[in-house]
């Protein structure tokens, strides 16, 4: 996440009219980049969209979202709700972000637990370490009977030392199912070592924000929270999957 000089103030952050980008460019980038290098000169600029804001571009910087004014005077970071549709409109900027990021990880790379017809597929960044990741694993055959799918990528974090050893032994473990079971429910195993993806499922996490376990996403980017019990994760998987309504013309 990249630290903006003026990120503590949670708010619409203004710029001086010296460091406003040119009004006069019809360039949505230059526009972003000219102001956020203002703050950030290093930042890295990976996406400008339009914003649900009336005369905000919505921008992810290093895997960070804010809204920057149209003009390049104001910079918006935190949360802003969407009052009637009651969810942060910021989600929305980091999507295609964490959609890209997510479809990078191979199946090769993950560790799946699976009905065998499933409706529904998360992806779960979790920590064997985790008390809420331990508590979702507790209830995986519940998940798994109301057909979703489970995707576990490995993301140790740094408040739980040797979470990344008892990572690398799960990923070197001749059945990982096994063995994230028995990690999960609090059992010793035996040390392993060898090439593993955890450094890069950590890095990938870091760059689109996520800083906390578990953390559960659908293929196209949502993230549906840490811990969700199982019946409400499928009533959201499920209101999800339905059409939605089209707007009166």
């Amino acid at each position: 996440m990249i630290r903006f000089v003026l990120f503590t103030l949670l708010a619409v952050c203004a710029v001086s009219a010296s460091a406003a980008a040119d009004p006069t460019t019809n360039d949505p980038t230059a526009v972003v980049t000219q102001a956020l290098h203002k703050l950030a000169p290093n930042a890295k600029i990976e996406s400008v969209a339009a914003a649900p804001l009336a005369d905000f571009y919505a921008v992810v910087a290093d895997g960070h979202p804010v809204f920057v004014s149209k003009d390049g005077k104001y910079l918006i970071e935190g949360r802003v709700f969407d009052i009637d549709a009651r969810r942060n409109v910021m989600d929305d900027a980091m999507a295609g972000v964490r959609k890209q990021a997510l479809a990078n990880i191979p199946q090769s790379k993950r560790i799946t637990f699976a009905p065998p017809h499933p409706k529904y597929h998360v992806t779960v960044f979790t920590d064997v370490d985790c008390p809420y990741c331990r508590e979702f694993h507790k209830q995986i055959a519940q998940y798994n009977q109301l057909g979703i799918a489970v995707d576990y990528v490995l993301f140790p974090l740094s408040i739980h030392p040797g979470a990344d050893k008892k990572a690398q032994t799960v990923w070197c473990s001749k059945d990982r199912n096994v063995a994230y079971n028995e990690a999960m429910d609090g059992k010793t195993l035996a040390p392993l070592t060898c090439p593993n993806p955890i450094a890069e499922i950590t890095n990938t996490a870091t760059a689109i924000g996520i800083n906390g376990t578990p953390g559960i996403f659908t293929d196209d980017g949502t993230q549906l929270g840490g811990y969700v019990p199982p019946a409400q994760l499928a009533k959201q998987l499920q209101d999800m999957a339905q059409p939605q309504p089209k707007s009166a013309p």
